[in-house]
């Protein structure tokens, strides 16, 4: 491997740009897990107690509790922050010109456009 990369200066890709699709992946399956545990919630009896009219059984319970949301909610922000961390980081390969070769900040003429 070491005589294939000896004039590239880099043997590998960056991480964020490797693991995109492992990152991108797991975000993807916790917004499903997410939506999920919320249409079942949102369509889920909160009433406490429950009365069942036609046979007359009443129960007692913490339907009313908040916890399926709150850790679907934990999850979607665990999420979106591995995915604006790995963004950032192909963001910065793209606008720091020692990585990419581009101009700085894609600019043309970096700096202040007044006067």
């Amino acid at each position: 491997m070491r005589e294939s990369h000896r004039e590239c200066g880099r043997v590998q890709d960056a991480y964020s740009l490797r693991c995109m699709p492992q990152v991108h992946g797991a975000a993807r399956d916790a917004l499903e897990y997410v939506t999920r545990a919320h249409l079942v919630e949102m369509n889920s009896a909160t009433d406490n107690p429950m009365v069942f009219a036609e046979t007359g059984e009443i129960l007692s319970g913490g339907n009313f509790h908040g916890q399926p949301v709150a850790i679907a909610a934990d999850l979607l922000a665990i999420a979106a922050a591995e995915l604006g961390a790995i963004s950032e980081r192909r963001t910065e390969r793209l606008v720091n010109p020692s990585l990419s070769g581009l101009p700085a900040f894609l600019a043309a003429r970096a700096g202040s456009t007044r006067g």
